[in-house]
């Protein structure tokens, strides 16, 4: 087959198809209306400028202070190179100031004076009276201004109202300034504290409390930031430091588990290195979807980043804040800002570490031998599928039970065959203490024009398995270096290198299949063989520790550069570009060892052969981003223009290749191995093509508005039908900024409505490879014919033939899918900012999706193409509060978040209605109307009794009798007491499942749903002196969860067994027993009882304690002498608690190994310390 390039038309807009003629008039309105907004805007008066400054510079030259007085108002600053060698460095840290305040704090104890003419600032010789507004001295006023902890702070900004006379504290905090009188107010201003206006007085103490307003963020967004007070999209945004902490937790993503609204973070256990899945608010497309991760505006995998590296995180969730980024946005974006250095920082120092010792949450509790034969007793069972006769083993038991030195070996042998009597810990033996740790080295500050930061991380993790062959181990290296080249042009560059290592042991799956199956009786050592041989049992501690282990490596090397350049006041162009390069290579080998069978004491090995296995995947990705922002203002009027392109290319390639009858386990390889030969290679690539422009508008900062669009193309689909165009609106309201809400202001400081609508397009397609295993589909318009290793060989080569799969139907004129979104949000805070709270009510429709067109006949022999025929509809809300405050000495903040989503299919092609229910109860397929996470099943009305049958009809066994008219039964089925009896809902008078049809369910209904509802989390923070606590629970509020497997049932088959919460099981003497009725070998009608059905749905909410973390500062009062700044030591513990409805064993969350037998997550003490110096 001849695959085309597949950017052709995508990276060449002049390519000629109507697409490209529409992309290029695209492109000239959006250059047109840039250039007479630009036109326009310098039109404007000088006034037109905001005159609000913010900044924190440390021992700077004024040179540098007027730069940025420049840069952020438009003013020039004219002075003299001879004036300014007479200056010395300044500190300064003023946030929102005016220009007068500014230049009097910085020009403080200099010997130079100010004036200001238009737009423009004259430095000149000082002179006794400021040339801006006259000030008559009439009292002196001193004082000191410290934190709410008593410490000076210093470099705070006082100046007198009204004037331009002002002044900044000294390094202890102090400050002395004469003003015109008593009636004089002072306005203290630092950055970080709220502004304190005071009366002016002789000797003034001044203490700043904490900013507490969540409104004055600046928060990162599409290609930029903005203040929060500003943002009209739905955006969500935390401190890395804030919900990380000292936790020890090496994952970012696990990280922000229920510390956003939306964001939903799951993962599968707690086995070392474990990937996480992330989504945000709720279902996506029934062709998959996710986020995009940004790392510094990259695509990225956030858990590749070292979670101390992380500034903070920011997540757009509605297609106003998120269609900026087009293709790949269309279900959110997770903008990951990394740490940089600062400008005018001396070079400091930080180490942290993290010691930690885990074991896991739960396991399953076995029934002893005499509580598991007592049930086979029950059951039935006359023979156990050992060979052990049930009654003769019940008494040996009870007698070992009386006096078990009767069988000092734990077991005795009748008529030649074992019968094991004494109780083991298969699990002990399993499972045993992990330890992890992380050490973390970073360095970094700046000059005038350079910043820099260097950053080194090791994570090692050895898990709960015996031996060290579960492991993880993970190094991270990351060096920003950004520097002012010229007056108006920025450089930086960053490096970033991952290398990781993972190990697992063989046969992982059949590890927990043991582990389930095998009972409590089980030997867990060595035996002796007929022939004398001693031989480890396979019980899953011997076959950890004997089988070979299964190797992954992984690196990711990232580098990035990045120009900003300032030709015009307002006009800044910036150009990015990205190579990213990932690599894995895996490694397994599947060794021949031999051991007794734990269960029938026959030599046995575990596999007939030994093979090696090979595998590698390599991604090579490269992106180019081009943008200019412009803004400008007109008196109350604001405005910042933004256009750009963004363009993308990734090429993947990958190899498997094993080989049977390896000649040495201890050094394999493909070349000294003698078997079969079996193998593949595949590849895939695709590209992005993109163009956007953005305008933000706001009048007096009450009245917001802002308008995107993006013109996307994507190789995935067919020529033609690549591009789309995508807009979105979203408009604010700051109340509180209006003059009737004043009166208010002391309870309801902050309040915002915002609305947002738009569309961004989907273009991910996945589908399933040959394991089963949900891959991207870079060619979905040309379904081709995959290629695969035949199960015969070719006797002269002994290789295996290879074979084509059978082709699909073409469909060449889908396109993408349409993902719109409609947001209402408000934000408020109340009782001076004390009380923050945001609240988003959402609806997201994707739209054409892609899906089979229509039925076909079969004997055509495929399924219908890919057309955009299906619709879906999510609705959802979330809902988050804090409360930020302090009593006396003590700091403290609480807050909570809860979010909660729905999903409806509301157009699909199934005129016939079916419904392909699973053995979970869940569908696999789809129809008009369904909600996403459905679970059919029947209703259980309780268990056959005895007086459900005819009298004198059952047998001795309750068995064989006849139901009384009026009662059904299931079709078929010879039903008996203990049975479960299913309610007749089509009163038909049977049990069945009709034709599987919306109009024919039979009695089958929806009793459940399995997706996340109520998702929340709850934090707390404390300090008092040097003494800080924390904590933070996380869990689910209602999901429904149809779990059938070893675990959950007794006995549910031959080869099964029992644990602690299977006990409680119906027979005659116990009919209100929870399970129902046993039979021999779990079969008769057991599994008839085991129906998916209303009583044994499980409730899958919980609540966990995430975290619980005290910590001590070390008072710098003792580190001055030995040159530390700062040292904390803490100790922590992580998922300490959890609170659900499972059995022992069982997690919501976790993912089955085998048989129900998950690998445990994790409970987690730690201690450490953070270093800084």
């Amino acid at each position: 087959m001849n695959f085309r390039n597949p950017y052709k038309g995508v990276f060449c807009p002049t390519t000629r198809n109507p697409r490209h003629q529409y992309l290029t008039k695209f492109l000239n309105v959006m250059k047109l209306t840039f250039l007479l907004m630009t036109v326009a805007f310098m039109q404007v008066s000088a006034a037109a400028f905001s005159q609000q400054v913010t900044l924190q510079l440390e021992k700077a030259s004024l040179k540098t202070v007027f730069a940025e007085i420049r840069r952020q108002t438009g003013y020039e600053v004219l002075f003299s190179t001879e004036i300014l060698e007479k200056a010395t460095p300044v500190s300064i840290r003023v946030k929102d100031a005016s220009i007068d305040e500014v230049m009097a704090t910085a020009l403080y104890h200099q010997p130079l004076s100010y004036r200001v003419e238009g737009k423009i600032i004259l430095i000149g010789n000082k002179t006794p009276v400021s040339a801006t507004t006259p000030v008559t001295v009439k009292m002196p006023v001193k004082g000191r201004v410290t934190n709410d902890k008593g410490e000076p702070l210093p470099g705070v900004s006082i100046l007198e109202k009204g004037t331009a006379n002002g002044t900044i504290t000294d390094g202890q905090g102090a400050f002395s300034l004469n003003v015109q009188g008593p009636a004089s107010v002072l306005v203290v201003r630092f950055i970080g504290y709220a502004q304190q206006d005071i009366k002016a007085a002789a000797t003034m103490n001044i203490v700043l409390l904490e900013d507490l307003s969540s409104m004055s963020e600046v928060v990162v967004v599409g290609y930029g930031s903005q203040k929060k007070a500003n943002l009209t999209g739905a955006v969500s945004s935390v401190k890395m430091d804030e919900v990380l902490g000292d936790r020890p937790v090496s994952s970012a993503s696990q990280a922000l588990q229920g510390a956003v609204p939306g964001l939903q973070i799951t993962y599968g256990s707690g086995q070392p290195g474990t990937s996480t899945a992330i989504n945000i608010r709720g279902y996506t497309s029934i062709n998959g979807g996710e986020p995009l991760v940004l790392v510094d505006n990259v695509p990225m995998d956030i858990d590749d980043v070292n979670p101390k590296d992380i500034d903070n995180v920011t997540v757009l969730k509605d297609a106003a804040a998120a269609s900026i980024y087009g293709a790949r946005a269309a279900f959110g974006v997770i903008l990951v800002t990394t740490k940089k250095g600062k400008k005018n920082q001396p070079v400091r120092f930080n180490y942290s570490n993290n010691f930690t010792f885990s074991s896991p949450t739960t396991l399953p509790k076995k029934a002893t031998p005499l509580e598991l034969v007592r049930a086979l007793k029950d059951f039935g069972t006359n023979s156990y599928w050992t060979g052990q006769n049930v009654n003769t083993w019940l008494k040996l038991l009870e007698e070992y039970q009386q006096a078990p030195a009767t069988y000092p070996d734990g077991y005795t042998t009748v008529n030649g065959l074992k019968y094991p009597l004494m109780e083991t810990d298969l699990y002990g033996e399993l499972f045993n203490r992990g330890f992890e740790q992380m050490h973390n080295f970073s360095f970094g500050g700046g000059s005038e024009k350079t910043t820099f930061r260097v950053s080194g991380g090791y994570t090692g993790e050895d898990g709960i398995l015996v031996t060290n062959k579960d492991k993880y181990t993970r190094y991270n290296f990351n060096a920003y270096l950004g520097t002012e080249l010229t007056k108006n042009l920025n450089a930086s560059v960053n490096l970033f290198y991952k290398n990781s290592n993972r190990t697992t042991p063989a046969d992982f799956g059949s590890l927990f299949y043991n582990a389930i199956t095998y009972s409590s009786y089980i030997p867990t050592g060595y035996g002796t063989a007929p022939n004398g041989d001693v031989l480890p049992y396979n019980t899953p501690n011997n076959v950890v520790r004997t089988e070979p282990v299964n190797t992954t490596f992984g690196d990711d090397l990232r580098l990035f550069g990045k120009l900003e350049y300032n030709p015009l006041n307002g006009l800044k162009i910036t150009g990015e570009y990205t190579y990213n390069k990932k690599n894995e290579d895996n490694r397994q080998i599947r060794g021949k060892n031999e051991y007794i069978n734990a269960a029938t004491y026959d030599r046995q090995f575990l596999n007939n052969n030994t093979r090696y296995t090979r595998a590698n995947d390599r991604t090579v990705y490269q992106a180019v981003n081009l943008y200019a922002s412009y803004t400008r203002a007109l008196g109350q009027h604001h405005a910042t223009v933004l256009i750009g392109t963004n363009q993308e290319i990734s090429k993947q390639e990958n190899f498997s290749i094993n080989r049977l009858d390896i000649l040495s386990p201890q050094v394999p390889s493909l070349s000294t191995s003698t078997g079969t030969i079996a193998g593949g290679d595949g590849f895939g690539e695709y590209a992005i093509s993109g163009y956007f422009g953005r305008i933000n508008y706001d009048y007096k900062n009450k009245y917001l508005l802002e308008v995107n669009g993006r013109f996307d193309g994507s190789s995935r689909f067919a020529p033609g039908h690549r591009f789309g165009f995508f807009p979105s609106v979203s408009a604010g309201w700051n109340v509180s900024e209006e003059a009737f809400m004043k009166p208010l202001s002391p309870v309801l400081s902050q309040w915002k409505l915002r609305a947002s609508f738009g569309e961004i397009g989907n273009q991910v397609v996945f589908k399933k490879d040959k394991a089963g295993n949900r891959v991207p589909n870079y060619y979905p318009y040309i379904p081709g014919m995959e290629p695969y290793n035949a199960a015969w060989t070719d006797p002269a080569t002994n290789i295996r033939y290879v074979s084509l799969g059978m082709p699909a139907l073409v469909s060449s004129d889908f396109t993408w899918e349409t993902v719109r979104t409609l947001d209402f949000g408000t934000d408020f805070s109340l009782f001076r900012d004390r009380l923050n709270t945001t609240f988003d009510w959402y609806r997201r429709s994707t739209l054409n999706m892609l899906a089979p067109g229509a039925e076909l006949p079969a004997i055509l022999g495929a399924p219908a193409p890919l057309q955009n025929v299906a619709d879906l509809e999510s609705k959802g809300w979330e809902l988050q509060m804090s409360w930020k405050d302090k009593i006396r000495t003590v700091s403290y903040s609480i807050g909570f978040n809860l979010s909660d989503s729905r999903a409806f299919i509301t157009r699909y092609n199934n005129p016939a209605g079916l419904l392909n229910i699973n053995a979970n109860g869940q569908l696999d397929n789809f129809y008009t109307g369904q909600e996403i996470g459905e679970i059919w099943g029947f209703g259980t009305y309780g268990f056959y009794t005895v007086d459900d049958f005819q009298k004198g009809s059952l047998d001795a066994n309750l068995q064989k009798g006849t139901l009384l008219p009026g009662v059904p039964g299931y079709r078929g089925v010879p039903q008996n007491p203990g049975d479960i009896r299913y309610e007749d809902l089509n009163g038909d008078g049977q049990i069945f499942t009709g034709n599987n049809t919306l109009s024919d369910p039979g009695d089958r209904k929806i009793i459940g749903n399995a997706q996340r509802r109520f998702q929340f989390g709850v934090f707390g923070n404390a300090s008092w002196n040097n003494f800080d606590f924390s904590f933070f629970l996380q869990g689910v509020g209602k999901r429904d969860l149809w779990l059938s497997n070893q675990l959950y049932w007794p006995y549910l088959n031959q080869f099964g067994t029992m644990y602690k919460h299977n006990l409680d099981y119906w027979t005659p003497t116990n009919p209100n027993g929870f399970y129902p009725r046993g039979y021999p070998d779990g079969a008769g009608n057991a599994d008839k009882s085991r129906f998916v059905q209303t009583k044994y749905l499980s409730n899958g909410a919980y609540l966990r304690v995430k975290n619980i973390t005290l910590g001590y500062t070390v008072p710098k009062s003792l580190l001055k002498r030995i040159f530390i700044d700062n040292v904390r030591v803490f100790v922590t513990g992580e998922n300490l608690f959890t609170f659900d409805h499972l059995p022992d064993g069982m997690e919501a969350d976790a993912s089955i190994v085998s048989d129900g037998g998950i690998y445990p997550f994790l409970k987690k003490y730690s201690f450490g310390l953070n270093v800084n110096f």
